[in-house]
């Protein structure tokens, strides 16, 4: 039998006919869409704090498709205990796809510090860098890699309790746009003249011990 281009039009729209009446509420077309949740925190990424200090958590903002829904939080903040604390705010979806968004709290002790930070320093002979105090705990490094030119890091940090430094996650940190942490209790004061830590930044850093020695 000869199959004209006029038969297969009719029989396109009689299948077609067929699929939309067959795609009731009863036999839905099953759906691919997924839409994912995006957790925005409130308030700040890091917050320091001092020794004793109460905290009260700011928490975040989750949505699904413009609406708000739950998340859960996991975490806490001891503030009467120096260090560094994570919180993570975190959605999932109907399909199982997580989201989450994290904040550091920076809980600095209540004791005069016995150290003053800021100067002129060097890692090895490349990286010079110059440390500037904002205040008893906090300052400013102009070098956090020690690696002079483009990827040179500028950024700030907490002497947290005169033996732990810790730096703070820094978006685009260096002309470059790297950006950068130090990697959880890597950051140590060894004296008053040396210092030391580990980035978590791009593969360009990796995970050497950067130790800067005053000058």
């Amino acid at each position: 039998m000869k199959i004209t281009f006029k038969h297969l039009s009719r029989i396109s729209l009689i299948l077609l006919v067929f699929l939309i009446i067959s795609c009731d509420e009863a036999n839905p077309i099953p759906s691919e869409i997924t839409y994912y949740a995006d957790v925005q925190l409130i308030g700040d990424r890091t917050i320091a704090i001092t020794q004793g200090q109460p905290f009260t958590d700011p928490g975040a903002i989750s949505l699904i498709d413009g609406e708000s829904v739950p998340y859960t939080t996991t975490g806490s903040v001891d503030t009467s205990t120096p260090g560094v604390y994570k919180l993570t705010y975190e959605t999932i979806n109907d399909d199982g796809f997580p989201a989450s968004a994290t904040r550091a709290v920076v809980v600095l002790s209540s004791a005069p510090s016995i150290y003053n930070l800021e100067g002129n320093w060097r890692r090895s002979a490349t990286g010079n860098a110059v440390i500037v105090r904002i205040s008893d705990r906090e300052y400013t490094h102009s070098n956090a890699g020690g690696v002079d030119g483009v990827n040179a890091l500028f950024v700030p940090f907490y002497n947290i309790d005169d033996v732990n430094l810790y730096i703070p996650f820094t978006p685009n940190a260096s002309e470059s746009g790297i950006s950068v942490e130090s990697v959880l209790g890597s950051g140590k004061i060894i004296n008053a003249n040396e210092i030391n830590w580990v980035l978590s930044a791009s593969g360009f850093y990796g995970s050497l011990l950067r130790i800067f020695r005053r000058v």
